[in-house]
């Protein structure tokens, strides 16, 4: 019987989700969107649950999207936009969760699972984590996960960080973490002062905080999110279907650098 892709536990109001596919990089499946959703609607509702903890078995916090998934899965675009509805909603959900959200970052975060990071309140990183938004090395671009991480990260850095799909030291992205931890057993000392401190404070004035915060930082406009999301879903739809990401997939599954210069050759010729 195979385990479980996400973990649950809770302690002393504090709600752990932990994503378990340590030797996939804990890349996201459906069913682990699934299981996130379900888990999150539960704990939104549980009144003992006042923070929660997001984080990763094993080596990587989340490396985003399992390809492999991708390749055989939606193609109709009835499929392809279901398929972004459920991947949108992970996402919001956890950026709109009421409750204050910790994300543990234990190891490297790669494309979604950088956009996981930025839906959180609180980012507590190993030191040896890294983030990269790698999704244009294989012909996709970032699409989900812009909303959360462009208005924060801003432009330049957005652009730089999508455009190179490089490697990112907690070091040089530490503007956008809460704190750097030195070993495993300070990032866990540091994830349990914060949720002391966040205990120590009034639930219903953290959910106001946060409700508060997203009204400001949207400049008070209820339309902006769903403008923005009708956008990220044309520019995702267009993605899935287009030839490069078909391209660049088959190339990450078969191990294989993508050669972009044959691919632009190839085309040309049609």
């Amino acid at each position: 019987m195979s385990e479980q892709e996400v973990l649950l536990s809770v302690e002393n109001h504090v709600a752990t989700l932990t994503l378990n596919r340590p030797r996939k990089g804990n890349a996201l499946t459906a069913t682990m969107n699934q299981l996130l959703l379900s888990y999150l609607d539960q704990l939104e509702k549980d009144p003992e649950v006042r923070v929660l903890v997001l984080t990763g078995a094993g080596k990587f916090f989340c490396t985003g999207m399992d390809l492999s998934m991708a390749a055989s899965g939606a193609s109709s675009e009835a499929e392809i936009k279901a398929s972004f509805i459920k991947g949108l909603s992970v996402f919001d959900k956890l950026y709109q969760f009421p409750k204050p959200v910790i994300a543990r970052v234990n190891g490297p975060c790669l494309g979604g699972g950088v956009g996981l990071i930025f839906t959180t309140d609180i980012r507590v990183v190993h030191h040896e984590a890294y983030i990269a938004l790698t999704e244009v090395k294989r012909g996709i671009i970032p699409a989900i996960i812009s909303q959360y991480i462009v208005p924060e990260m801003g432009i330049r850095k957005a652009r730089e960080y999508m455009l190179t799909g490089r490697r990112v030291s907690a070091a040089e992205a530490s503007p956008f973490f809460s704190t750097v931890a030195t070993s495993h057993e300070q990032l866990d000392e540091q994830v349990k002062a914060y949720t002391t401190e966040l205990l120590d404070s009034a639930p219903n004035a953290m959910v106001n905080i946060k409700r508060l915060v997203d009204q400001i930082a949207s400049g008070g406009d209820h339309q902006r999110r769903e403008r923005v999301q009708n956008e990220v879903q044309q520019a995702y739809l267009g993605m899935m279907k287009s030839d490069e990401a078909a391209f660049g997939i088959m190339a990450f599954l078969s191990k294989k650098k993508p050669d972009w210069s044959a691919f632009v050759k190839d085309n040309a010729k049609l």
